[in-house]
C-alpha cells in the first residue's frame, strides 16, 4: 500500500476499499477513528470487515465523535432535529428511524456484541465537546489510524471523509493515506512535527466516554435493536442439546478460555520466560476460584512452574485493584530453602517493568528448630520433623489482601503456634477491613494430605465452617463433612481391625473420591505433565519445548556378604523398629539422650520446656528423639561409613549425659551445644593445656550466665540441674541406650567394607556415562549427607571427570557456575568446566540442571515429593534430551535367605521414609513402597477436568460466532433430549453457589433428587453434537420445582450440634450481655445478628463473642459493673465489621440450565 490521495473517483481509490484493505492487514491491534459525525449505514458498509478485525485477540476500535459544522447546520433545517442535543439526539433519531434491513441489523449486532460499559470494551466511543482550555469547540477533523506498531505497521488517513454512509460512498471526498509507521505512530515530541497518533491521543484524552450513554439512551431502546434481540431469542430457542452442554462448560470453564484475560496476564511475563498457555490458564482458573471461595490450592506437579504461576497471580492482584475492600499488600510464606527462588522470580518480573510488585510483598519463612542432633552432616532442609511449629521471624500485623503459602502442608496442624498466629492475623485483617484476605495454597502433593491436614489448610480461607462456600460438602458444613471423612479414614488406616484388604482399599478409594468430588474439585487447580503433553501439545511444539521421557528406576545393585546383611537387618530393628517388633523385643533405641525433659520431677521445670501452641514436654521430647532417629536412618541409607560415624557421635553424646548424671551436674541447654562444650579432648588440643570435665562445666555455666544477663535465656530454659530434679528411671534408660549403641557401633566398626560405594565406583563410566544413555555428557548425583557427597566427588575425580560439589555452604556463591554448566535455560555462554554435579538436598528444588539427562539418587529420596523434585531438576521445560535416566541403588546379598533378609530390611527402611516423610499415603502391601512407577509419579495421571477445558477451547476455535451466541444467551437454557428419563439441573441463588441436581422419577411418580458432583454432571450431560432437541415433557414444571426445593433444603439445613460447648458458651454469653441494663438498640441488633451466625456455625463470630465475654469479665470483675457505653463500644468495634461481612441473604433460587435424557 502506497502513499496516495483517496477521492472516491474509482474503486481502487475509494475510501471504502482502502479501509477494507487496512482492516484486513494482519498485525493491526488498534483502529482509531475521528469523525465529525457517525451513522449506522456507514458502520454497516464495513460491518463484516470490522467484525473480522474485532474478533481477533487483543484488538480495539476507538471511535471519537466530533461535530461537523456543515452536517450540523444541514441537520438543523429538519424539524425532527429542532431543540435536539448534539450528538445524542441526532444519532438517536437516526438510529430509531432506520429502515430495518439485514445490513443494518448486522451493524447493530456488532455493537451489541462488542460495545459494552466496561473499561476494556473492544469498541470504545467518546464524544469531543471542549478543547484543552475547556472551551466549547467544533471537531470536524477526520482521521483513520491503523496501529500495528509491535508488528512494524502504521497507516494513517486524514482528509474530509466522515464515518458515515455518504462520507464513505456518496460524496466527492479527498483524503491522504500515509504508510510510514514513524510518521503515523511516533509518540516522540518533536518541535514543529506531530504524528497522527499524538494528535488523536490528545483529543481522546480530553473527550468524554460515551459507551454507557450510547447504549442506554440510544441503542437499547431503538426499534431495530428490539428486532435484533427478538431474533437472538429465536436463535436461542434453537440451541441444541450439545450446545446446552457447551453452555455448561462455559459456566464452569469460560474464564479459562477467555483470551482477552489471558492476553492481559501474558503482558506481565518477563521477556525471557516462555509464554505457556497452560500456565496462563492456571492463573485464570486460580483467580476464578479465589474470587468464588476466598482462596485456592495450586498443585501442578514438579517442574511445571508453580512459582511463575504464583507470581503471575500476585501481579494480577496488585495490577488490577478491585472494589473488594482488600488492601493491595501481599504476604508470601515459604520454607527457608525456597524463599530465595521466590525473591529471584519477583525480581525478574520487576526488572524491566514500570509497575514494580516487590514493594508490596512481604516475606516470612516457616521456622526450623536448631541443630538438636549436633550433626550437620545431613542437609535436608525439607525434613518436616525439624519444623519448629512457629515462623522463622516476626509475623507483621498488616492488612494483607493476599497471602500466598508455598509448601502449604506445613500448615496442616492447627495446634502449632505458627498456624494459630496466621489464623489470628487473618481474623484481625477481617476485623480491620471487613473482608478476609485471599489465601493461595501451593502444594505439589495435596493427595498426600490426611483429611484433617487438608481441612486445616482449607480453614485458612473458608472461615465459616458450618456455612462455607463448598456446598457439596454437607451443604457447606465442612466441619461435619471432615469429621465424617476423618472418622472413616482413621478406622481404615488402623491395622489392628480385621477389615479385609479389598474392602479396606475400596473404602479408602471412596474416601478419596468423596474428598475430590465435594472439596478439591471446587478449589484445586492441578495440571500434570500428561495433561500438558495431551492438551497443550501445539503450544509446546510451537516453542520447541519437550518433556523428556523418564527411563527408570534403573537399579544399581550392591552385594552384602552374610555377616553384613545380618548386621544391616539387625540395625534397622534397633534404630527404627516397627510396632510389631517393639512387642517382640526390648532391644531397640529409645533415644533417651534427647528426652531428659520428660523426666523432670518438678512441673515448674517442665513448663520451661513446653513447646509453642499446645505442645507439652512429651511432644517436644518426642520430636527431638525422632529427629535423631531420622538422622540415623538417613545415614544408614546414605553410607555405611557415614552411619558408623553417626553411631560413634550418638554414643559420645549419650555418654556425656551419663557422665553429667554421675557428677550430679546435669545441663539442659537448648541454646548451647553441650556436647561440644564437654569435648575436653578437643579443648585440650585447642588451648594447649589439659582441660578437665570440671573446666568444661565452668564454661557452660559462664555461657548460661551470659545468656541470662543478655535477656536471651527464654523462660530460663538453659539451666543446670541435679540428679534429684529427675526421676531415677531416666538414668537406667539412658544406660540401656548406651549399651545398645555401643554394641551396635562395635559390630559396625568390625565391618569397614562399603559395597555400595564400591558399586558406585564400578558403574561411573560403563553405566552412568554410557554414551548410548548419557547423551548430554553430564551427570547429577544427589545425597543427603555432606561427607558422602565429598567421598563421591573424590571417586568421580579419580575416574577423570570434573565434579562440582554443592552444599548449603557454597550454593549462593556457586549459583552462576551452576547456571553456566548445567542450566539449559541460561542465556549466557554455556560452559563445560564441570560434567558432574554432586549435591545435597540444597539443589532439590529451585534450580535448573537440565543440560544433564542422567540422575543418580545415591541414597533414597525422603518421600515421593522429594523424588519428583530431584528428577524435576533435569526433567524441565527447556530440556533438550529426549530421555532422562534415573538410577537408584538397591542392596542385595549372596545367599537366597540373606537376600530376603536384606530386602525385608530395605523395605522397612522405605516404610520408615513413608511414615515420616509422607505419613498419610496408604500402601496395602509393603513392597509397593519400593516398587513404584517413577515415570507415572513424575508425569502424573491426566487431570479429570482437563479434557472438558480442551473440548470447550476446541469448540470456541471452531465455532467462534456460535460460541459467542451461547455465551451471551443467559436465559431459557432448558432443553429436553427425551420425553422422559433422568433430569439434570444447575440451580443457583444470587448469593450462593451453583449446585448440580439429578432427578430420577421412580415408581408411582415419586422423585429421587440428589446433589451430584461437577464431574458426575459433566460426564452425564456429555452428548453427541448431532443430538436432537425435543419438546419439554409435561411434568417439566414439577421437575424444576423439585430441583429448586432440593437446592433450598440443601442450604437451609442447620447443624444443631455446631461447635459443641463453644457455641453453647457463646450463646450464653450473648444472653448475659443482652440482659445488661440500658444496652443500646444498636448493640441489641448486633447481638441478634451475631446469634444468627452462631446458629449457622460462624466459627470466627463464636470465637469473637467468647473473647469479648472474657474482656468484659476482666475489665469489670463482674459483667454488670461495666458502663453501657463501654459495652456498646466493644460490640461495635469487635462484632460490627465481622457481622457486616458475613451477613448476606441467599436470595431466590432459579434454574440456570436443565435437561432430561
Amino acid at each position: 500500500m502506497n502513499n496516495t490521495l483517496i477521492d472516491n473517483s474509482i474503486e481502487a481509490l475509494s475510501m471504502t476499499t482502502t479501509l477494507r484493505k487496512c482492516l484486513a492487514i494482519d498485525g493491526i491491534k488498534t483502529v482509531s477513528i475521528a469523525t465529525g459525525y457517525w451513522d449506522i449505514p456507514g458502520l454497516a458498509i464495513l460491518q463484516e470487515n470490522l467484525r473480522s478485525f474485532i474478533e481477533k485477540e487483543g484488538t480495539t476500535l476507538r471511535l471519537l465523535i466530533g461535530k461537523d459544522p456543515y452536517i450540523y447546520v444541514n441537520q438543523l433545517k429538519s424539524p425532527k432535529y429542532k431543540d435536539a442535543n448534539y450528538p445524542l439526539d441526532f444519532i438517536k433519531t437516526d438510529i430509531h428511524e432506520l429502515n430495518v434491513t439485514e445490513e443494518y441489523k448486522d451493524a447493530i449486532r456488532l455493537l451489541l456484541d462488542y460495545c459494552t460499559e466496561n473499561n476494556d470494551s473492544k469498541i470504545q466511543i467518546r464524544v469531543f465537546r471542549k478543547n484543552e482550555n475547556d472551551e466549547t469547540q467544533f471537531l470536524h477533523s477526520k482521521c483513520y489510524i491503523f496501529d500495528g506498531k509491535s508488528n512494524g505497521i502504521g497507516i494513517g488517513i486524514v482528509g474530509s471523509t466522515n464515518f458515515t454512509q455518504k462520507g464513505l460512498q456518496g460524496n466527492a471526498e479527498l483524503n491522504y493515506i500515509e504508510t510510514a509507521p514513524n510518521q503515523v505512530l511516533s509518540l516522540d515530541e518533536i518541535p514543529g512535527n506531530k504524528s497522527h497518533l499524538i494528535w488523536f491521543n490528545e483529543k481522546w484524552e480530553i473527550s468524554e466516554p460515551w459507551n454507557k450513554q450510547f447504549l442506554e439512551q440510544i441503542l437499547k431502546s431503538a426499534p431495530i435493536t428490539d428486532d435484533v434481540e427478538k431474533e437472538r431469542k429465536s436463535e436461542q430457542q434453537s440451541f441444541t442439546p450439545y450446545e446446552l452442554y457447551i453452555k455448561l462448560l462455559q459456566i464452569k470453564f469460560g474464564d479459562i478460555v477467555d483470551k482477552s484475560l489471558g492476553q492481559q496476564i501474558e503482558t506481565y511475563l518477563p521477556a525471557n520466560i516462555h509464554k505457556l498457555e497452560y500456565q496462563i490458564e492456571a492463573v485464570k482458573r486460580c483467580i476464578g476460584i479465589m474470587h468464588e471461595h476466598g482462596g485456592f490450592m495450586l498443585a501442578d506437579v514438579v517442574g511445571l512452574g508453580k512459582t511463575i504461576i504464583g507470581t503471575l497471580i500476585i501481579k494480577r492482584f496488585l495490577s488490577v485493584p478491585e472494589d473488594d475492600g482488600r488492601e493491595r499488600k501481599v504476604l508470601v510464606i515459604t520454607p527457608p530453602a525456597i524463599q530465595s527462588g521466590w525473591k529471584k522470580t519477583i525480581a525478574m518480573f520487576d526488572k524491566n517493568s514500570d509497575e514494580k510488585i516487590a514493594p508490596y510483598i512481604d516475606f516470612i519463612t516457616t521456622g526450623r528448630i536448631g541443630n538438636v542432633a549436633e550433626d550437620e552432616s545431613c542437609e535436608d532442609d525439607d525434613d518436616d520433623s525439624r519444623d519448629s511449629g512457629d515462623f522463622g521471624g516476626t509475623l507483621q500485623e498488616k492488612n494483607y489482601g493476599f497471602i500466598v503459602i508455598d509448601e502449604s502442608h506445613k500448615f496442616r496442624n492447627s495446634a502449632t503456634l505458627m498456624y494459630q498466629s496466621l489464623d489470628e492475623l487473618i481474623q484481625k485483617i477481617c476485623s480491620n477491613t471487613g473482608v478476609y484476605p485471599y489465601v493461595g495454597l501451593l502444594s505439589a502433593t495435596p493427595q498426600n494430605n490426611r483429611p484433617n491436614d487438608l481441612k486445616n489448610q482449607i480453614y485458612l480461607f473458608e472461615r465459616n465452617h458450618n456455612d462455607s462456600t463448598l456446598k457439596k460438602a454437607e451443604s457447606g458444613n465442612i466441619e461435619r463433612f471432615f469429621a465424617d471423612v476423618n472418622r472413616e479414614y482413621e478406622l481404615l488406616i488402623d491395622r489392628s481391625n480385621d477389615i479385609p484388604a479389598d474392602e479396606r482399599r475400596q473404602r479408602l478409594d471412596a474416601v478419596s473420591k468423596r474428598l475430590r468430588d465435594c472439596v478439591l474439585s471446587d478449589i484445586l487447580e492441578r495440571r500434570t505433565r500428561t495433561d500438558v503433553e495431551k492438551y497443550y501439545k501445539d503450544d509446546m511444539e510451537s516453542q520447541g519445548l519437550i518433556f523428556p521421557k523418564i527411563v527408570g528406576p534403573n537399579n544399581l545393585e550392591y552385594i552384602m556378604d552374610d555377616e553384613l546383611a545380618q548386621l544391616f537387618s539387625d540395625t534397622m530393628t534397633i534404630i527404627a523398629p516397627t510396632e510389631a517388633e517393639k512387642l517382640q523385643t526390648d532391644e531397640w533405641l529409645k533415644y533417651f539422650r534427647y528426652r531428659a525433659i520428660e523426666y523432670f520431677t518438678d512441673p515448674a521445670n517442665e513448663r520451661k520446656h513446653t513447646g509453642r501452641g499446645n505442645r507439652g514436654v512429651n511432644d517436644v521430647a518426642k520430636q527431638l528423639a525422632t529427629i535423631m532417629q531420622i538422622l540415623l536412618v538417613k545415614r544408614l541409607e546414605s553410607s555405611f561409613t557415614a552411619f558408623t560415624q553417626s553411631l560413634l557421635n550418638l554414643r559420645r553424646y549419650t555418654e556425656n549425659m551419663i557422665k553429667m548424671w554421675e557428677n550430679d551436674t546435669i545441663f539442659v541447654c537448648p541454646q548451647i551445644d553441650v556436647n561440644k562444650e564437654l569435648d575436653y579432648e578437643a579443648k585440650t588440643l585447642k588451648r594447649g593445656k589439659r582441660v578437665s570435665f570440671n573446666d568444661c562445666v565452668e564454661d557452660i555455666r559462664a555461657k548460661i550466665t551470659k545468656l541470662t544477663e543478655q535477656g536471651r535465656n527464654e523462660k530460663g530454659q538453659n539451666a543446670e540441674y541435679n540428679r534429684k530434679d529427675f526421676k531415677e528411671e531416666y538414668y537406667i534408660q539412658l544406660k540401656e541406650d548406651f549399651r545398645l549403641i555401643s554394641n551396635l557401633y562395635d559390630r559396625w566398626a568390625k565391618n569397614p567394607q562399603d559395597p555400595k560405594f564400591d558399586a558406585f565406583k564400578e558403574n561411573i563410566k560403563p553405566e552412568l556415562f554410557n554414551p548410548q544413555k548419557n547423551t548430554s555428557g553430564k551427570l547429577v548425583i544427589f545425597s543427603e549427607a555432606i561427607n558422602t557427597v565429598q567421598s563421591l566427588a573424590r571417586a568421580v575425580k579419580a575416574k577423570g571427570y570434573k565434579a562440582l560439589v554443592i552444599t548449603a555452604a557454597n550454593r549462593d556463591e556457586m549459583e552462576h557456575t551452576i547456571e553456566e554448566n548445567f542450566d539449559a535455560n541460561y542465556e549466557g555462554v554455556w560452559k563445560d568446566d564441570y560434567n558432574v554435579i554432586i549435591t545435597t538436598e540444597v539443589l532439590a528444588e529451585g534450580v535448573n540442571l537440565h543440560r544433564a539427562n542422567v540422575i543418580l539418587n545415591y541414597d533414597t529420596p525422603w518421600n515421593s515429593t522429594r523424588l519428583m523434585q530431584r528428577i524435576g531438576r533435569v526433567n524441565r521445560i527447556g530440556s533438550k534430551e529426549p530421555f532422562v535416566y534415573v538410577y537408584n541403588f538397591m542392596p542385595s546379598a549372596e545367599g537366597d535367605a540373606q537376600i530376603q533378609l536384606v530386602r525385608k530390611a530395605h523395605t522397612k527402611l522405605q516404610s520408615f521414609h513413608v511414615l515420616f516423610g509422607e505419613d498419610s499415603k496408604i500402601f496395602s502391601e509393603e513392597e509397593s513402597v519400593v516398587h513404584y512407577d517413577i515415570a507415572k509419579a513424575v508425569d502424573g495421571e491426566e487431570s479429570p477436568l482437563q479434557k472438558y477445558v480442551y473440548e470447550l477451547k476446541q469448540y470456541k476455535d471452531t465455532h467462534p460466532e456460535r460460541y459467542l451466541q451461547i455465551e451471551q444467551a443467559d436465559k431459557d437454557w432448558q432443553i429436553a433430549q427425551a420425553a422422559s428419563g433422568t433430569a439434570y439441573f444447575i440451580v443457583k441463588a444470587p448469593h450462593s453457589a451453583r449446585l448440580a441436581i439429578r432427578i430420577r422419577t421412580e415408581a408411582e411418580g415419586l422423585y429421587n433428587a440428589k446433589i451430584i458432583s461437577l464431574l458426575e454432571l459433566l460426564e452425564d450431560m456429555r452428548v453427541k453434537e448431532n443430538a436432537k432437541r425435543v419438546p419439554l415433557p409435561d411434568n417439566w414444571r414439577q421437575l424444576s420445582a423439585e430441583a429448586i426445593k432440593t437446592y433450598n433444603q440443601y442450604f437451609v439445613r442447620i447443624n444443631k450440634s455446631r461447635a459443641g460447648d463453644k457455641a453453647t458458651a457463646a450463646k450464653e454469653m450473648l444472653v448475659k450481655i443482652n440482659n445488661t441494663p440500658s444496652l443500646s438498640l444498636q448493640s441489641k441488633i448486633l447481638l441478634k445478628n451475631a446469634r444468627k451466625f452462631i446458629d449457622r456455625g460462624s466459627f470466627d463470630i463464636i470465637k469473637k463473642v467468647l473473647a469479648i465475654g472474657q474482656e468484659l469479665e476482666e475489665r469489670g470483675l463482674r459483667l454488670f459493673a461495666i458502663e453501657q457505653q463501654d459495652i456498646d463500644e466493644i460490640l461495635e468495634r469487635e462484632i460490627g465489621k465481622l457481622v457486616a461481612h458475613v451477613e448476606s441473604k441467599q436470595g431466590e433460587a432459579s434454574i440456570v440450565l436443565g435437561t432430561i435424557k
